[in-house]
């Protein structure tokens, strides 16, 4: 900043950012007076952050009451219009209210409460008629549908299938809309698409609350606004939620920032919940986290009471995360497994590397945050940190590509543009808010009445505008256009059929997933085996366990199955009973596998004698065993083979 001499060491430097707190564009309006001190309660209970909290809690109950009496069809014009009346509304009184009031800060913590709810509003709208969430039961969302639903009846940690091997993947989440289910008597699946609403618009206002910790309110919110912008996909809301707050987190938690650093006890329970909801973060963004680490270590007055607050961190958040950490680390001591979930090749790999290299809008912003970085490292308490973590995410990108050459195992790297990204998005918010002040001062200018107002006002509309038309149903407009040709996360939502095998109320005609035919299928094996009873089933198509949870012999996805499932150990298994062609041995070897008895199979009728489960091919004659019942009547291409009690 203009009248700022550069530090001449980094303890020198952070000594200075703590000192002297950067002023921004961003901040309280000017003009405000001092009044004499309130009271530490009046403090806390009318602060930014409690404010935004309220505004949250009563705005979003509120906006989604409204929205259950929309009858709009999500996929007409007017439907799609909906969220940006309803925004337009909020955000003129937001507005209204910042240029006219003097209470900046809380006038912006309204701002983000609504703005969060609206969020969940908007999300709400794109789902209107149909119980799913969004992508239906397609692949993951199939498979997150299904984890809920097992922890309906079982509370312990377990694969989304296989009941008996623990959960490799952070169990929170799906835990809790499992439990929910399990209260409220409430599908698992109906429920998920609630969670993703909810928790995608809380993701919101906890970066917000987050980035408060460290930069001026109504930057908090311009911040909190554009991660949607870099991840805000609601079909992984428990990602988005967990990025959002994993940058401010580090900052708060390991370095020393203007407002303080955040006790080791706080930041340990974040950090341990952060593990148990999605923990992808931290291997991603490892070299920056020593990196930080290291340089915050070197910068304290007190090294040793800085090692000590780090360790403190470390000890509660592993406490926390214990339930998943500790059965899932003696697995794989125990048991080992297979490691195929990194064989995914997903299309972003080699698209996304450098997200701030994009000729968007985005990517200018993002490429803004870069230079900012580098500019402001030794200036402020914010960008040392999250130029390391920005390095280290990309070096760890380019070490994991040459891996993925050498090995095909991808280590998921299409995940970390994602966390480089948020990190110079908001770097981009903070570095703008930063200089602009600072140039308008070099070149003797004053800037307008409310131009910080102006700023964040232009941040939030251009994040709420541009993520309602990413995530709304496309309405169709002419007859030679189909869902299925601009099919997108939300239309899929209206694509999937009901365990019935009707559809829900806005679905299109062109472009509808095929029906597993759940209640039929349930009616026919609980003929046989009863009401109570939860037989292990290999089916042919994972969204069966969305339905019904029953315990399954494998999923049909290879590399998404757990590395302690041992896929390709349980797919030799299937090859071998599909060619023991003697009924009587069929039987004995499907009920005493390597990996437990088959008590129902659930097969893919492709002609009258070919029955198809996964890639394999079983005939009629092979269940001709009285110690079976065969169930070929179903209304959907579907067999089902259920062995008798």
């Amino acid at each position: 900043m203009a009248g700022v001499s550069v530090p001449e060491s980094a303890s020198q430097a952070e000594s200075t950012a703590r000192s002297q707190p950067a002023t921004t564009a961003l901040d309280e309006p000017p003009g405000e007076t001092r009044t004499a001190k309130p009271s530490r309660w009046r403090t806390a209970l009318t602060g930014p952050s409690v404010i935004a909290i309220l505004t949250w809690v009563v705005a979003t109950p509120l906006l989604l009451l409204v929205e259950r009496s929309n009858d709009s069809d999500p996929f007409s014009v007017r439907g799609a219009f909906v969220p940006f009346a309803a925004g337009g509304a909020l955000f003129a009184v937001v507005t209204a209210a910042a240029c006219l009031k003097r209470a900046g800060e809380r006038i912006a913590a309204v701002g983000a409460g609504l703005f969060a709810a609206w969020v969940a509003f908007a999300l709400q709208v794109a789902l209107n008629g149909t119980p799913f969430g969004f992508s239906g039961l397609v692949g993951d969302m199939g498979r997150m549908a299904a984890a809920a639903n097992r922890y309906s009846v079982n509370p312990k940690p377990s694969d989304a299938f296989i009941e008996t091997i623990t959960s490799e993947y952070p169990p929170l989440y799906p835990w809790l809309v499992g439990r929910a289910s399990n209260l409220l008597d409430i599908p698992a699946w109906q429920l998920l698409s609630a969670a993703e609403v909810l928790v995608t618009s809380f993701a919101v206002l906890a970066a917000f609350l987050m980035w408060r910790r460290l930069v001026p309110t109504a930057a908090a919110l311009a911040v909190s606004g554009v991660g949607l912008l870099v991840f805000g996909d609601p079909r992984k809301a428990f990602s988005v939620i967990t990025l959002f707050v994993f940058v401010p987190w580090l900052i708060a938690a390991f370095t020393n920032p203007a407002r303080g650093k955040l006790h080791w006890l706080p930041a340990g329970l974040l950090g341990g919940l952060i593990m148990l909801t999605y923990n992808g973060w931290f291997p991603f963004g490892v070299l920056g986290i020593l990196a930080i680490l290291v340089s915050a270590w070197r910068r304290s007055d007190n090294r040793k009471a800085y090692a000590l607050h780090v360790v403190g961190v470390g000890v509660v958040a592993l406490i926390v995360a214990t339930p998943y950490l500790a059965p899932y680390a003696l697995a794989v001591l125990t048991q080992g497994g297979q490691g195929l979930g990194d064989l995914y090749m997903s299309y972003e790999i080699p698209e996304n590397g450098f997200p701030f290299l994009q000729p968007t809008l985005l990517g200018a912003l993002e490429l803004t945050g870069l230079a900012g970085l580098i500019w402001y490292r030794t200036r402020t308490s914010w960008a040392w940190p999250m130029l390391y973590l920005v390095l280290g995410s990309s070096l760890f990108w380019v070490l994991m590509g040459i891996r993925f050459v050498l090995t095909q195992h991808t280590t998921l790297i299409h995940y970390i543009p994602r966390l480089t990204g948020i990190t110079l998005a908001a770097a981009g918010v903070l570095t703008l808010a930063q200089a602009a002040p600072a140039l308008l001062r070099r070149v003797n200018l004053t800037a307008p009445p409310r131009v910080g107002v102006a700023a964040t006002a232009v941040a939030v509309l251009w994040a709420g505008v541009t993520y309602w038309d990413e995530w709304r149903p496309l309405p169709t407009l002419g007859t030679s256009e189909s869902a299925a040709d601009r099919a997108d996360y939300s239309t899929m939502a209206h694509l999937e059929p009901l365990p019935d095998c009707s559809y829900p109320q806005f679905a299109p005609q062109a472009g509808r997933q095929g029906c597993l035919p759940a209640e039929e299928i349930k009616d026919r094996v609980q003929r046989v085996r009863g009401t109570e009873d939860r037989p292990v089933t290999l089916s042919t198509d994972e969204r069966l366990f969305a339905f019904l949870p029953w315990r399954g012999y494998m999923g049909t996805d290879r590399t998404s199955a757990s590395s302690l499932s041992y896929w390709d150990d349980r797919h030799e298994e299937i090859v071998r009973l599909s060619n023991t062609k003697d009924p009587q041995e069929l039987a004995r070897a499907s009920g005493n596998t390597k990996f437990g008895p088959i008590d129902v199979f659930v097969l893919h009728r492709r002609d009258d004698q070919t029955w198809i489960a996964l890639d394999r091919a079983f005939t009629p004659a092979q269940f001709a065993s009285p110690e079976w019942v065969v169930s070929d009547d179903l209304s959907r291409p579907y067999v089902v083979v259920t062995r008798k009690p």
